[in-house]
C-alpha cells in the first residue's frame, strides 16, 4: 500500500509539471508572450507550491486522507484554470486587463494558478507524513522528493515535446487533471487501510537541533540561487541554439534529472556524514560548478559558436541534453543536496510534516526572489555573466552560514573563493563574432534576451541571441519594401501597423508615403532602443517622430486589447520554429487581426521560405484563408535561396490603380526611394498570383489553433535534412516550380488586386521569369540565365529603363557574363550573385538562420 502512495506522488509530480508548461502556454496567449508573463506565471506557481508547503506543516493526523483530498482539489484548481485562461483569452478580456495595466495581469494569474498550485505545495508534506519519519525525515525524503521529480520528467517530456500538438492543448489538460484525480482517488482508497497517525520517530534521542531560521535562510537562499541559475542558464543556451520549443524543453529535462540526482545522492551521504556538513559541500561545489561550467559551455560550443541541427532533431536534442548536463547540470545537482540536508538537520521528533512543509516553503519562495531579481534587475545590471559570478560567491556564503562551527570548511571555502576569483565569469565571451570581418558595436543584456549590433563586412546588423538577425543596413531597400508593398497596395491608408520593429527600417515606409498615423509594436525593449540608436540613419528617424507610436508589447496581446482599426496591418516574417512564435501563425491570431482592419483594410504577413518547408507553407496558408475569404501571393524579393513572400488578406478589394501607385512612388522622400518600384509595373513583378481560387492545393493541409500549436511543434520536426546535409526549404526550383503551376492555374482569373491587363500580366510574367533565371544563375546554366533575360527585357523594359536610369541596377548581362566567368568558384559566384541583387534593390530581408 505504501509502494501505491510514491506511485501516487510520481504521477502528482507528473501533472504538476505539465500544468506548469500548460499554463506558460495559455497566459501567454492571453497576457502576451513576453518576459513578464512567463515570470508572473512562474512567481505565482512556486509561491503557490510555497504557502501551500508552509500551511501543510503542522499536519499530524490522517495524512494519507489530506493527501488525497489535496490531489481531488489539485484536480479542480487545474479545471477551474482552464476556465479562467479561456475566459482571459476573449478580446473583452484583453480590453478589460489592459485597463487595469500591470497589476491587474498580475492579479488575473493568481486566480488562475493558486487554487491548484496551493494544493499541490500541500502534498509533499502531506505524503511525507505519511510515509517518511521524522528520524529518516532527510534521507527518506530526499527518495520521496526524487520520486515526484522524475514525475516531472515524464511531465516536461510529453508536453513539452508534442502532445498539445497530437492531441490538443485542452486534452492535455484533461490528462494533467486526470493524473491528480487518479492520485487523489488511490489515496483515499487507501486511507481507510492506513493508520490514521504516523509514528513521530522510530529513534530514542533527538538529533541536536540547528537553529530554524538559519535552516530556512539557507533553505531560501539555495532556492534563490538555483532559479537564478536557470533563468541565466537559459539565456546562455538561446545564444547558441535552435531555440525552439524543443530546445528550451531539452534544457528543462536536464535540470530535473539533475535535480532528481542530487537528492537521491543527498539520501545516500546522509546515512554515514553529518547534514550541515554534506549541504556546506554541497554549497562550496554549486558554488564551483557555476563558473566551471560556464568555462566547459564556452570551450564546448568552441566560443558561442552555433550549435545547429546535423542530421536530425533527435540527434540535436541528444547534443543539447549533453551539453546542458556537462554545462548547468553540475550545479543544478550539487544544489539539489542541501535541501534533503536541512530537513535532515530540522532534528526533533515533531514528525515529517513539519520540515517538509517548513524549508520547502522557504526554498519555493526563495526561488521566485532569484527568479525575478535575476531576470529583471541583476541581469540588466549586471549582465549574465556578473549574475554569474554574485551567484557563485553567494553559494560559498551560504555554506559558511551552514557549515559545523569547528569544522574545516572555512578553509576549503576560502580556496573556493579564490578558484572563483580565477575563473571569472566576466572574461568569458557573450557573442560569437568573426574578428576578421566582425565588430561589435553594442550589447544590450535584458529579460527577453540579449541584443547587440555588429558590423559585418560593411553591413551593420542587428542581432537577437547571437545568431537571430534582425536586419541589417545592407538591405535597407528590401526591408523598406516589406513596408512598401501592404501599403501601396491599398489606395489611401492613414492608419498603419507593423507587428515588429527590429531595425524600423520595414516601418519607415509609413512616413515615407504620408501615413498619418504609423503604429509599430515591439516586444523586446532593448530591439527598440538600439534601433534608435543606431538605425537611425537607414530608418529616418522613425522613433523620434510626432506621427510614430512605438508600443513595447507582444503584438498578439496588443492588438486584441486594442480598440483601435487599421487600414493596414503589417506583420514581420517571424521564424516559425522559434518558441512561441507559431502562435502568431495561429487562426485566432489571424481573427484577432481580422477584427482590427477597418473596412477594405488589408493584412499582410510576410513568410521566410528560406526557414519554411512547403508542408509548413501549406498549413500557413491554409490557416490564413480559413479567415480571409481574399487572399493573394507576393514576392518581397527574386533572391532564390532567400526568398521572402507575403501572404495579403482581405474582405472585398478593388484592384489597385497602377498609375496612382506611380504618383505615390514619384512623391518618395529620396532616402526611401526603391528602384524596382520606380515604374508602375514593377509592383506587379512582385505579384505571384491570387490563392483563393486555387484553395484545393492547400486543402489537405491542416489548421495551426491554439489549441493545436503544430506550426511550433512540426516546424522543427519539419526542418529536415537531405543527404548532402542541406534543409528541405521551400526556395529555389521548389519554389519555381510552384510559381509556374499557380500561374497555369489562375491564368484566367482576375487577381483581386491588380487590374485585367496584357500589360499587368506581361509584368507578372516577367517576375517569374526573373526568379527562374536567378534559380540558373545559381546553378550556373548559363544558357538558360541568357534566354530569361532576354524574355524579361522584352517583356518590362519599362521597369528594366526606370531602374538603369537611376543607376541602381546592375546591367542583367553584364552579371550574367561576370557569373559565366566564376563558373568553377561557387563561392564567387554566389557572391557576386549577392551583389547583382544587392544592386536590383532585391535582396532579401536578413533574419537569417546560419544553419
Amino acid at each position: 500500500m505504501i509502494a501505491l502512495l510514491w506511485l501516487c506522488f510520481f504521477v502528482s509530480g507528473a501533472s504538476a509539471l505539465a500544468l506548469e508548461l500548460l499554463w506558460m502556454r495559455s497566459a501567454g496567449l492571453a497576457l502576451g508572450q513576453t518576459a513578464a508573463t512567463t515570470a508572473t506565471v512562474l512567481a505565482w506557481y512556486f509561491a503557490g507550491l510555497g504557502l501551500g508547503a508552509a500551511a501543510a506543516r503542522g499536519l499530524r493526523h490522517q495524512p494519507v486522507r489530506a493527501y488525497g483530498v489535496l490531489e481531488l482539489g489539485a484536480a479542480a484548481g487545474a479545471l477551474w484554470s482552464l476556465a479562467v485562461f479561456g475566459t482571459l483569452a476573449r478580446d473583452t478580456a484583453h480590453i478589460w486587463l489592459s485597463a487595469l495595466g500591470v497589476t491587474g495581469r498580475i492579479g488575473a494569474v493568481a486566480v488562475a494558478v493558486l487554487p491548484a498550485t496551493l494544493c499541490l505545495g500541500a502534498t509533499l508534506p502531506a505524503i511525507g507524513q505519511a510515509v517518511v519519519g521524522s528520524e529518516a525525515v532527510g534521507r527518506r525524503g530526499a527518495l520521496l522528493y526524487a520520486f515526484n521529480t522524475l514525475g516531472g520528467v515524464l511531465g516536461i517530456v510529453a508536453t513539452g515535446f508534442g502532445l498539445p500538438a497530437l492531441i490538443g492543448v485542452r486534452a492535455n489538460y484533461g490528462i494533467a487533471i486526470g493524473g491528480s484525480l487518479l492520485a487523489g482517488a488511490v489515496a483515499l482508497a487507501l486511507s481507510r487501510r492506513i493508520p490514521t497517525t504516523t509514528s513521530a520517530s522510530t529513534g530514542s534521542a533527538a538529533r541536536a537541533v540547528v537553529a530554524p531560521a538559519r535552516l530556512r535562510i539557507v533553505a531560501a537562499g539555495t532556492g534563490a540561487l538555483a532559479l537564478a541559475l536557470e533563468v541565466l542558464w537559459t539565456r546562455l543556451f538561446a545564444q547558441v541554439l535552435h531555440n525552439s520549443v524543443y530546445s528550451f524543453s531539452a534544457i528543462a529535462l536536464v535540470f530535473l534529472l539533475a535535480i532528481a540526482g542530487g537528492t537521491v545522492l543527498a539520501a545516500r551521504l546522509l546515512r554515514r556524514s553529518p547534514p550541515q556538513t554534506v549541504a556546506a559541500v554541497a554549497l562550496v561545489t554549486a558554488g564551483l560548478a557555476t563558473t566551471g561550467g560556464l568555462w566547459v559551455f564556452v570551450r564546448w560550443t568552441d566560443g558561442l559558436a552555433y550549435v545547429g541541427m546535423h542530421t536530425s532533431l533527435s540527434e540535436y536534442l541528444a547534443r543539447i541534453i549533453a551539453l546542458a548536463a556537462a554545462t548547468a547540470g553540475p550545479a543544478a545537482f550539487a544544489s539539489a543536496v542541501v535541501l534533503p540536508a536541512l530537513w535532515t538537520a530540522w532534528g526533533g521528533h515533531d514528525g515529517a510534516a513539519r520540515p517538509l512543509g517548513d524549508l520547502s516553503a522557504a526554498n519555493l519562495l526563495g526561488g521566485i526572489g532569484g527568479a525575478l531579481v535575476a531576470g529583471f534587475a541583476a541581469v540588466p545590471l549586471l549582465g549574465v555573466r556578473g549574475t554569474l559570478l554574485v551567484a557563485a560567491v553567494a553559494y560559498i556564503l551560504l555554506a559558511d552560514v551552514i557549515a559545523l562551527p569547528r569544522g574545516r570548511l572555512r578553509p576549503v571555502a576560502y580556496v573556493a573563493l579564490l578558484a572563483v576569483a580565477i575563473l571569472n565569469p566576466m572574461r568569458a565571451p557573450l557573442t560569437h563574432l568573426r574578428p576578421e570581418v566582425e565588430t561589435l558595436h553594442a550589447t544590450a543584456e535584458g529579460a527577453s534576451g540579449i541584443v547587440t549590433v555588429v558590423d559585418s563586412e560593411g553591413d551593420l546588423q542587428l542581432r537577437l541571441d547571437n545568431y537571430y538577425v534582425l536586419g541589417g543596413s545592407a538591405a535597407v531597400t528590401n526591408e523598406r519594401r516589406l513596408g512598401l508593398v501592404p501599403l501601396l497596395l491599398h489606395p489611401a491608408p492613414q492608419r498603419v501597423a507593423f507587428i515588429g520593429l527590429a531595425t524600423g527600417i520595414t516601418a519607415s515606409a509609413g512616413p515615407a508615403l504620408g501615413v498619418d498615423d504609423t503604429t509599430v509594436i515591439e516586444l523586446i525593449p532593448e530591439v527598440a532602443s538600439l534601433a534608435r540608436a543606431y538605425f537611425a540613419a537607414w530608418n529616418a528617424h522613425l522613433l523620434e517622430r510626432p506621427d510614430v507610436r512605438l508600443v513595447l508589447d507582444d503584438g498578439r496581446r496588443f492588438l486584441a486589447a486594442s480598440n483601435a482599426h487599421f487600414d493596414v496591418i503589417v506583420s514581420d516574417l517571424f521564424i516559425p520554429w522559434h518558441a512561441s512564435a507559431g502562435s502568431l501563425y495561429s487562426r485566432e491570431m489571424y481573427q484577432t487581426v481580422a477584427r482590427r482592419l477597418t473596412s477594405g483594410g488589408l493584412f499582410c504577413q510576410w513568410l521566410p521560405l528560406y526557414q519554411l518547408t512547403r508542408d509548413e507553407f501549406d498549413m500557413i496558408v491554409r490557416t490564413f484563408m480559413s479567415v480571409f475569404p481574399q487572399v493573394s501571393l507576393w514576392r518581397a524579393d527574386f533572391y532564390p535561396n532567400r526568398a521572402v513572400v507575403g501572404l495579403v488578406g482581405q474582405f472585398g478589394s478593388q484592384p489597385v490603380d497602377l498609375l496612382r501607385v506611380g504618383e505615390r512612388v514619384e512623391q518618395l522622400p529620396a532616402w526611401s526611394r526603391d528602384p524596382l518600384l520606380a515604374a508602375p509595373r514593377g509592383l506587379a513583378m512582385l505579384s505571384a498570383g491570387p490563392l483563393t481560387p486555387v484553395a484545393d492545393l492547400f486543402a489537405a493541409a491542416p489548421l495551426n489553433t491554439d489549441d493545436r500549436p503544430l506550426v511550433e511543434f512540426r516546424a522543427p520536426r519539419l526542418t529536415r535534412i537531405n543527404a548532402a546535409g542541406d534543409k528541405d526549404w521551400f526556395t529555389g526550383a521548389a519554389l519555381a516550380t510552384f510559381y509556374d503551376a499557380l500561374a497555369e492555374r489562375v491564368a484566367n482569373t482576375p487577381d483581386s488586386l491588380l487590374p485585367a491587363s496584357d500589360t499587368v500580366a506581361e509584368a507578372q510574367r516577367a517576375g517569374r521569369l526573373l526568379y527562374h533565371y536567378a534559380v540558373a544563375a545559381t546553378a550556373d546554366d548559363q544558357a538558360a540565365a541568357a534566354r530569361l533575360e532576354a524574355e524579361v527585357r522584352a517583356l518590362v523594359p519599362d521597369v528594366i529603363r526606370t531602374a538603369e536610369s537611376a543607376d541602381t541596377v546592375a546591367d542583367l548581362a553584364d552579371a550574367r557574363r561576370a557569373l559565366a566567368g566564376l563558373r568553377s568558384q561557387q563561392e564567387q559566384v554566389r557572391r557576386r550573385l549577392e551583389e547583382m541583387d544587392q544592386r536590383l534593390g532585391q535582396l532579401s530581408r536578413s533574419g537569417r538562420d546560419p544553419q
